[in-house]
């Protein structure tokens, strides 16, 4: 009994790549563009809103409360989290939990509380994150400069999309883990495939005359590209399983209970101590590092959590209980958790200086060309062997098989 030949491992791979590239354009690319407004969803919420960054100064001048206490007045809620600048120039920010009846004017579909921070439906007790809104201060003055309805904005709702594709309730967060485990393979079968079986790499890395365009282009954006656009979609897949991932990355680490964090817990109504008095305990432990947030204490945790930066961007926080006033340094991350932060920097694409948010930025633009390009190269290849098929007169594209063969 005669058997077949086994393909080649380099057949394998092109079979691989062709398929997962063809069968899963149309949620790579939206994914990816989405990701790129991400990468600058700063300088593009700033060009759509400019009023809420029209700041008159960059000194954050007032004292903690003068800024929860404006934010609060705004609009009818209870101060949260107090957010220092991102930027020198930038607003403070203050996120507000609307009240019963605020929280029903102006409900829109998806707002409401009926997701929480993940996009995932809302569950019952502290798990659930009431409504909330986003208010912008003038750090000079505390004065209002706007309020925004975050996850109905249009930066949120392509955040809500590059995270679940709007769908959390039918597994969109799995999903998208899911296509960037096929990016993944994208990257590294890409990459194979483009190095040269003779060995000439220069001849490789030079625009060729022969083959077509698509050809080119495909061949040489996705060699320059490869190993960033693995990189994002390996930190991509790591945020998009945080409970598998974190399993992984600390399966060396010694366990440690969960430091509760601030989430949908109902907020203390009055505590004892002032956000300022909060304040000037928690930098007085955790000095010379400048507070990044301040969160205002709910009624399981009974402490206020302030989160400093220290001058390398790493940050720690400090819990101060509204009681006594003592102050707990939390306990450093384990390894695999810093890890894992260092990742969601990396996938964020700010962090890291301007040249990795270019990189970042062409990982978002480039799938879009090379999904294109790739297609138009299938689609020629599939013409060619129809043409051999019907016994044509016309030869092959000659081009196009000495350049995936090359």
């Amino acid at each position: 009994m005669a058997f077949g030949r086994f393909p080649s491992w380099r057949t394998v791979f092109r079979k691989v790549h062709l398929w997962l590239g063809i069968g899963l354009t149309l949620l790579i690319v939206p994914i990816s563009l989405t990701g790129l407004v991400l990468v600058f969803d700063d300088e593009i919420d700033a060009a759509l809103n400019p009023g809420l960054y029209a700041t008159t100064g960059a000194a954050v001048a007032r004292s903690a409360d003068a800024y929860l206490r404006s934010a609060s007045e705004a609009v009818g809620g209870q101060a949260a989290v107090l957010r220092w600048p991102h930027a020198e120039g930038g607003p403070v920010t203050v996120v507000v939990r609307l009240q019963p009846a605020s929280a029903m004017e102006g409900r829109g579909p998806g707002v409401g509380g009926a997701a929480n921070r993940s996009g995932r439906p809302g569950e019952p007790g502290g798990n659930r994150r009431p409504p909330s809104r986003l208010v912008y201060l003038d750090p000079p003055t505390a004065a209002v400069l706007g309020v925004k309805d975050l996850r109905n904005s249009l930066i949120g709702q392509i955040h809500v999309f590059h995270e679940n594709l709007m769908v959390p309730e039918y597994s969109g967060r799995d999903i998208v883990g899911w296509t960037g485990v096929a990016l993944l393979l994208l990257s590294v079968t890409g990459l194979i495939l483009w190095f040269p079986r003779n060995g000439r790499f220069a001849r490789a890395l030079a625009w060729r005359r022969g083959p077509a365009t698509s050809i080119n282009l495909h061949h040489l954006a996705g060699f320059w590209i490869s190993i960033p656009l693995g990189l994002m979609a390996l930190t991509g897949i790591v945020l998009a399983f945080p409970p598998q991932a974190s399993a992984v990355l600390n399966a060396f680490d010694a366990p440690r209970p969960p430091v509760r964090r601030p989430g949908g817990d109902p907020l203390m109504p009055q505590p004892l101590l002032t956000a300022e008095r909060a304040l000037a305990l928690g930098t007085g432990a955790a000095a010379p590092e400048a507070p990044r947030l301040l969160a205002v204490p709910s009624t399981v945790t009974k402490a206020w959590r302030l989160e400093v930066q220290a001058a390398d961007g790493t940050r720690h926080a400090v819990s101060i209980d509204d009681a006594t006033g003592q102050t707990t340094l939390e306990p450093a991350q384990r390894r695999g958790d810093a890890i894992g932060a260092w990742m969601r920097r990396v996938h964020q694409g700010r962090a890291d200086g301007p040249v990795w948010a270019a990189l970042a930025g062409l990982c978002g633009a480039l799938p879009t060309l090379l999904a294109i390009t790739g297609v138009l190269m299938w689609l020629r290849k599939r013409r060619n062997r129809a043409a051999l098929r019907n016994d044509a007169t016309a030869f092959p594209d000659r081009r196009l098989i000495s350049a995936e063969n090359a």
